[in-house]
């Protein structure tokens, strides 16, 4: 009985080590027909060529300060209530023409008292000089002493000085009180009224801003691979996206013609610092824009586009081409038809192809679909898009 016990245990610990090789077998078998079916397999993606093609560059701004180079405030010279307002925002005025009057009652009352005081000047003096002229005749006759002429003349010419003074605080009074009507020192727009009627100003305080806002201008900084492409008085067409004074003519009687958001503008280039013939990285850049329209104002505005209108041939790959934010790599098909990723040097872009100045030859392929996870060296079929 023994022995068939054993015999029986036997078997069955050789048929359950044979099923336990052979299951390693069969997974074994099926690991190296997927990792071979996977060496085999081809993944599908959209890709564009690499081409030549003509840009026309856009460079775009997040935010700019807009500002006239002929702009001033208009400074009250006296204290004073405001009592008339001859201009409105917006309306135009010539250099000397009247801005804002102003009332100081204490002038009128000040120069009554003067006009007074110059009176009894007048009278004082008229007596001084009589007096001088008799002492004068006695002094020629010995009939008063040389200390009495000297007194008379001595109080002649008092009454000159005073009566001198009178006068000139008088006039002084009268400048003041023309400084009460308060002029233009320039030719230009009144962009701004500080004050209203009734309000009381000092001396020395902004009344109006006033200034030629026929072109304005802004400052940029641009990197080389831009500014290389600049001269100065090259033209751009300028579009603005936001800020206040897009808004203003809509209400202002220089509406006609306000285009808002779609308004196209002429921006010039005026200066290059440092200049090109010199090496930098980055550049300062003057611009002037060409405003006679009337619709944008001195301040803030955002999300400005340049576009140029001046072709620049190049090399190029599409936006979407770009594999990381800082647009220096890109993923391509190699010539084993395995996913590869180049290193590129970039320059201008007119915000749907880039200039790709080094990393890629005409006729490569990039890979324009999501390459995220996977590795590079996997083979790939790529469906060309138009291009």
């Amino acid at each position: 009985m023994k022995i068939y016990f054993y015999l029986g245990v036997g078997i069955i610990i050789t048929l359950i080590v044979t099923l336990f090789g052979y299951s390693v077998y069969l997974n074994n078998r099926g690991e190296n027909q997927i990792a071979e079916r996977m060496s085999n397999h081809h993944l599908p993606l959209t890709g564009v060529k690499v081409q030549e093609r003509s840009l026309m560059p856009v460079v775009e701004l997040d935010l700019v300060n807009l500002y006239s180079k002929d702009m001033t405030d208009v400074m009250a010279l006296e204290n004073g209530r405001v009592i008339q307002l001859f201009v409105e925002k917006n309306s135009q005025v010539a250099k000397g023409s009247p801005i804002i009057e102003l009332v100081d009652e204490d002038i009128p009352l000040k120069i009554r008292q003067a006009d007074s005081d110059i009176f009894e000047a007048e009278a004082q003096l008229v007596k001084a000089r009589n007096t001088y002229n008799r002492y004068s005749q006695l002094l020629e006759s010995s009939a008063i002493s040389l200390e009495k002429f000297d007194e008379a003349e001595a109080a002649y010419k008092a009454a000159q000085a005073r009566l001198a003074n009178y006068e000139a605080q008088r006039e002084q009074l009268l400048v003041r009180q023309s400084r009460e009507i308060i002029n233009s020192p320039i030719d230009g727009e009144i962009l701004s009224l500080y004050q209203t009627v009734g309000a009381y100003v000092k001396a020395g305080t902004p009344v109006a801003l006033v200034g030629d806002f026929s072109h304005l201008n802004f400052t940029s900084t641009l990197k080389d691979i831009y500014t290389k492409h600049l001269y100065v008085g090259r033209e751009f067409d300028l579009t603005i996206r936001e800020g206040e004074g897009l808004q203003k003519s809509y209400g202002a009687k220089i509406s006609s013609g306000n285009l808002g958001e779609d308004q196209v503008f002429r921006a010039k280039v005026e200066k290059i610092t440092p200049d090109l013939s010199e090496p930098a990285s980055i550049r300062q850049v003057v611009w002037s824009i060409d405003n006679r329209v009337g619709l944008l104002e001195p301040g803030a505005y955002s999300k400005l586009c340049l576009q140029s209108n001046l072709p620049h041939k190049c090399l190029t790959v599409p936006v979407g081409a770009f594999i990381n934010e800082n647009k220096t790599q890109v993923a391509v098909m190699d010539e084993d038809g395995r996913l590869a990723i180049r290193s590129v040097e970039i320059g201008v872009t007119d915000g749907k192809y880039v200039e790709v100045k080094s990393g890629l030859q005409a006729g490569d392929i990039v890979i324009t679909s999501d390459t995220e996870g996977i590795e590079e060296g996997t083979q790939i079929d790529i469906v060309l898009e138009d291009n």
